[in-house]
């Protein structure tokens, strides 16, 4: 029979090659908790939809505008513009597109600021 010590010991090295090889619970996790900050899933509330822009100004060129129920990636949100009102970057958008946050739900903890 094996003593505590040496089945110790076993365990300590297999941990640390699955630890090694990224198939830890804890690996799996950090990557996860990354993936998830990098954006925030957000549905459009307004129905008369929510006009997605060049620049977080609503003067800026329009791309389009997204129909009521629309799920939108956010990255983050400023609210460093003339009015002072806070704007959502759209996640991984060529070009950079903006929209105002009023066409969404009301949040108690905002996305990450942008700037």
């Amino acid at each position: 029979m094996a003593s505590p010590a040496r089945i110790l010991t076993k365990c300590a090295v297999v941990t640390a090659a699955l630890a090694l090889a990224g198939l830890t619970s804890t690996s799996a996790q950090a990557q996860e908790n990354t993936a998830a900050a990098a954006y925030v899933n957000l549905t459009v509330l307004d129905v008369h939809g929510a006009p997605i822009y060049a620049q977080p100004v609503s003067s800026s060129k329009k791309y389009r505008t997204d129909k009521y129920k629309t799920v939108e990636r956010i990255e983050c949100s400023t609210t460093k513009t003339a009015s002072g009102a806070r704007w959502f970057r759209i996640y991984d958008s060529q070009p950079t597109a903006w929209v105002y946050s009023g066409h969404f739900e009301s949040l108690v903890h905002p996305p990450k600021e942008c700037f």
